[in-house]
């Protein structure tokens, strides 16, 4: 097939794990409430009421038809707890949270009831405040409405970060998957959240009086939000903290590993986004990954700030950032002689001859690195680990909060799809699961209940030895019905690719090429691991 001389990234393609623009752009305003109505419930955490929604709102407006999303068994009040936190050096900082209250008279909605803690996608949008369910004049409203609709109107007490850096913290970046510092947050969210709870039930408040936290503690997320899901539930466990389930989808958990593949070519969509984020906020924390930011990025590009008030297509457009180009195009350096341009959709958005974001040689140097010092997942005979001794500090920096080795001991479901142009799913899920298989292979009494799900079947002919469900260890005496749930699942994916296909070019053409690689991370698989994490959570988890 000969390609047209076109960019993947003909507009910014939407990195958050969310619904599409098109349906996002079609939810109604409704259920706000009054943003002013603040009560203090501590001298560093207060909480306010943002709106309500009937379950009619919720099944009606929301514009989640496509979405698998079951009818809403309960009303929700949604408020915003303010809690204080740390960044990722230490320094003190505050951050929001979006509460979320189920309510009516069902048996669903009131008395004892599970916490989900969740983790939101990758977002650059400094406004995205997940509190803003039902106003599309959030960027957050289609991830906190596919969220809401999916547990708290199905009876969940929901507590979902905005993250340090994003709506009214005065952090003045983002700690981009640190770690340390992005599980911290969480849990401090989650405190902040229980401690509100306790108190105004003691208060007789109206929107807390009919509902108890049950003591379950499920936590999910998507993109980052699966990478900070795997985190917090490490920090959790070392805390000896109980926790009931977790369920990351599509995270980038082998960081380091990661990071290798795309310097030494192979560029994600989004790339322009995350690189950003990731070297402002590993900068904050390690204090030498560059002296100035035109140290990595080209010059023209060395003012970027993200997260931005500024929607990233108007930072493109006023030449901010490059719309995707990570690399130079056919770059001189010796030190980048034969490195493959990546996939296809690397291809066509990741390089340019003159706009694109990553010095060269910045570049050169990290790749040089890897070539001394490789990582285990690409070296020869290597063991799928961290590479024991990178000297490049950008390396050493994702070494540090690469995920590989960690093995959960609670509940876990891991969802993705093979063909992700985001986050690449052999990449980061594939290498998890074999360490964590290796591991139990090693420990046979070891406790583990692991299922990974691999939501696209659609390419499994060109996969022949790939299954798409793992289980490991007990999850094989998990009471809910895995094969239907996956068949279910993998169908409702497959009819949302053609859809999605059909919609651009019911030929097949290359329009249809690049709808598929655009829509995937974000409109196609999040939707599908959302729906298999809701009915991995429904089943009769004690808490642990």
């Amino acid at each position: 097939m000969v390609l047209p001389n076109t960019s993947i990234i003909n507009k910014p393609i939407m990195t958050r794990g969310i619904l599409s623009l098109a349906i996002a752009s079609s939810l109604l305003l409704v259920g706000c409430g009054d943003d002013d109505n603040e009560r203090i419930v501590s001298d560093t955490t207060t909480v306010k009421t943002i709106g309500s929604f009937t379950a009619t709102q919720i099944n009606t407006q929301f514009g989640l038809n496509n979405t698998a999303t079951p009818a809403a068994k309960c009303d929700i009040k949604i408020e915003k707890v303010s809690y204080r936190t740390v960044g990722a050096a230490g320094e003190r900082t505050n951050a929001t949270a979006a509460l979320m209250l189920p309510s009516g008279d069902s048996a669903d909605c009131q008395g004892d009831r599970p916490v989900l803690l969740y983790a939101h996608g990758t977002t650059t949008d400094k406004g995205y405040d997940f509190a803003q369910v039902g106003n599309v004049k959030n960027p957050a409203v289609g991830e906190a409405n596919l969220i809401a609709a999916n547990f708290a109107a199905q009876g969940y007490i929901v507590v979902a970060p905005n993250y340090a850096g994003y709506d009214e913290s005065k952090l003045d970046y983002h700690p981009y998957l640190v770690a340390q510092q992005q599980s911290t947050d969480m849990v401090d969210a989650l405190d902040s959240a229980r401690s509100i709870i306790e108190r105004k039930k003691r208060a007789n408040d109206v929107n807390y009086s009919k509902i108890d936290d049950s003591g379950k503690l499920f936590i999910a997320g998507y993109s980052q939000g699966g990478y900070v899901t795997m985190a917090t539930a490490r920090l959790l466990e070392a805390q000896k903290k109980p926790v009931t389930a977790i369920a990351p989808s599509s995270g980038p958990y082998a960081l380091a590993a990661f990071g290798d593949e795309i310097f030494r070519g192979n560029v994600n969509i989004g790339a322009s986004r995350f690189a950003p984020l990731l070297g402002i906020g590993l900068q904050a924390k390690y204090g030498n990954i560059y002296n100035k930011k035109s140290d990595i990025f080209l010059d023209k590009y060395a003012d970027a700030q993200l997260p931005s008030n500024t929607p990233f297509d108007e930072l493109v457009k006023a030449g901010k950032l490059p719309n995707n180009a990570l690399f130079q195009k056919d770059p001189s350096d010796p030190r980048l002689a034969g490195l493959s341009p990546g996939k296809l959709f690397s291809i066509l958005g990741g390089y340019d001859d003159t706009d694109y974001l990553i010095k060269t040689d910045f570049r050169a140097a990290y790749v040089a690195d890897t070539q001394k010092n490789p990582d285990g997942l690409w070296a020869d005979n290597g063991d799928g680990r961290t590479a024991a001794n990178p000297e490049n500090n950008l390396r050493k920096a994702l070494k540090d909060n690469d995920l590989r080795g960690y093995v959960p001991t609670m509940p876990t479901f891991i969802c993705g799809g093979n063909q992700d142009p985001t986050v690449y799913f052999d990449t980061n899920t594939g290498s998890m699961v074999k360490l964590i298989q290796t591991e139990v292979a090693k420990n046979p009494a070891k406790k583990v209940n692991i299922t990974v799900l691999d939501v696209d079947k659609d390419n499994e002919a060109e996969r022949p030895d790939y299954q798409t469900l793992t289980i490991i260890g007990q999850a094989s005496m998990n009471p809910w019905k895995v094969n239907d749930v996956v068949k279910k699942v993998q169908t409702n994916f497959s009819n949302s690719v053609k859809k999605v296909k059909d919609n651009a070019d019911p030929n097949g053409g290359v329009a249809a090429l690049l709808a598929f690689y655009t829509n995937y991370h974000g409109d196609l698989v999040s939707p599908a691991c959302t729906e298999a994490t809701r009915e991995f959570f429904n089943q009769e988890f004690k808490p642990v």
